[in-house]
């Protein structure tokens, strides 16, 4: 349903709650809450006015469980001659939203409501106790205050992306983790591996073997030849068959470097450090895996994002396929959007401003009420821009010379980013600069494998260029 009048203090879904009371009548509607669980969750059915109409009550989270809930609501329902059903429920982890996505079908009127804003509502009640009832209570009263939103959950490919991206984010911090605890196993084994303070032209400046631990040549030396004992067995000669029959590239700098830190090292006979040694094989074929795991789930994301609205904004320099594709799958459906500022402050960067008594306005930090993975990905945009796109590099430095910390001036790019590609999506428009070097074809070949970069084409260049004429 679209309403022509958005006036209400609340914006947008103020008005419409406004006008969906105005049609429907306060008398006609009955709000049920409910606290979702994972096993067992509570419900209570009043009126609009607080009248509680049937106790809380509990019932399993599974189809019998809804079937129960139904049974109950259409019984008041009919019972109290009423038209509409508010529902109410809380976003509590993930157990909420199979109660939306069945509510919905039911052709309810889904109201999902956010911890803090119930957590306010307690405080209202002047009451420090928690409890499922005065959880209840809580979801009630916003729902009278017309708190919360009416947003459907994201479905179709976008909930696919949403749920692909937000995988690959959780196994790079496994990966993360399993590299520091390989780190740590190599301190017992054989601490120079990952480099020595040495005394270089007069200064104590630590040199690597590696410039990267984890390429491929210290991963096989890791795993087959962990011990300083195991590298001066080689030899130089060794060392360089050995890099020639693995196709390894060791440098013969860093033999030398190698031969040297294994005959001075601190560690260990080898006899005494099996434990360890097993453990670091261990841990070696867990970052195998999950490199490979994360190399299958970025090829599915650029797969999927490509032919998706929101894959313009691969155009614009900085921004790669998985920043892209996490970006858009954490705005996720613009269209219930009137501006950008809506979706920043659904990410939680928006800053805090206090004014008062026609005084200037000060800005603190960010709010941070909003949604924590939206608002990741938008300091990880602004910080990547920073590095990679002229135009953003140039807008960062002029943030530092204003005084601005540098994480704060990664979530202003970030920012600006989300407005950028609210602006791109909702007009099908590609990236435009005036930068010389700046050719599109090269921009996209560069992100994108050979098929993909023409699927790009086929779906967001000649299409938009066939509408335009």
């Amino acid at each position: 349903m679209a309403y022509s009048i958005f006036n209400h203090i609340q914006g947008k879904k103020g008005s419409r709650w406004a006008e969906f009371l105005r049609e429907t009548g306060t008398e006609n509607l009955m709000l049920v809450a409910i606290d979702a669980a994972k096993f067992t969750q509570k419900a209570l059915i009043c009126t609009f006015y607080g009248d509680i109409l049937v106790k809380p009550f509990e019932f399993d989270a599974s189809m019998t469980g809804f079937d129960y809930l139904k049974r109950i609501i259409e019984s008041e329902k009919n019972k109290n001659r009423l038209k509409e059903v508010v529902v109410g429920i809380e976003t509590t982890g993930h157990y909420y939203e199979d109660l939306v996505r069945k509510s919905h079908s039911l052709g309810y009127h889904v109201r999902t409501l956010n911890a803090a804003t119930t957590a306010q509502e307690r405080q209202t009640l002047l009451n420090w106790s928690k409890t499922d009832n005065l959880d209840l209570m809580a979801i009630v009263q916003s729902m009278i205050h017309g708190r919360g939103t009416s947003n459907e959950l994201a479905s179709g490919d976008v909930l696919s992306l949403q749920k692909l991206t937000r995988a690959r984010r959780e196994l790079v911090g496994e990966r993360t983790a399993t590299q520091n605890l390989i780190r740590m196993h190599l301190d017992h084994i054989f601490r120079e591996f990952q480099g020595k303070s040495v005394w270089v032209k007069g200064k104590r400046e630590k040199v690597e073997p590696f410039s990267n631990l984890f390429g491929k040549a210290p991963l096989y030396l890791m795993r087959h030849y962990p011990h300083p004992s195991d590298i001066l067995k080689l030899g130089e000669k060794g060392l360089r068959d050995l890099s020639i029959r693995e196709n390894l590239k060791i440098r013969d700098n860093t033999i030398q470097i190698l031969l040297n830190y294994a005959e001075n090292s601190i560690s260990q006979p080898k006899a005494s450090l099996e434990g360890d040694i097993f453990l670091l094989t261990q841990k070696l074929d867990r970052f195998e895996l999950l490199n490979n795991q994360i190399g299958e789930l970025e090829r599915k994301i650029e797969d999927l994002f490509v032919g998706m609205e929101g894959a313009v904004i691969l155009s614009v320099p900085g921004i790669g396929v998985v920043t892209g594709a996490e970006l858009y799958a954490e705005m996720g459906d613009i269209s219930d959007f009137e501006h950008a500022g809506q979706l920043i402050k659904l990410a939680g960067t928006n800053p805090i401003v206090k004014q008062s008594g026609g005084k200037r306005p000060s800005y603190f930090c960010i709010s941070k009420q909003g949604r924590r993975t939206f608002r990741n990905i938008t300091y990880q945009v602004g910080k990547s821009l920073a590095v990679n796109n002229p135009e953003m590099k140039q807008r960062y430095k002029a943030f530092k010379e204003r005084g601005k910390l540098t994480g704060q001036a990664y979530i202003a790019l970030g920012n600006r980013m989300i407005r950028l590609a609210f602006s791109m999506i909702r007009n099908h428009t590609l990236y435009h600069t005036d930068q010389e070097n700046y050719v599109l074809v090269d921009e996209i070949s560069k992100k994108l494998r050979v098929a993909n970069t023409k699927r790009f084409y086929e779906v967001h260049v000649l299409s938009n260029t066939c509408l335009s004429a």
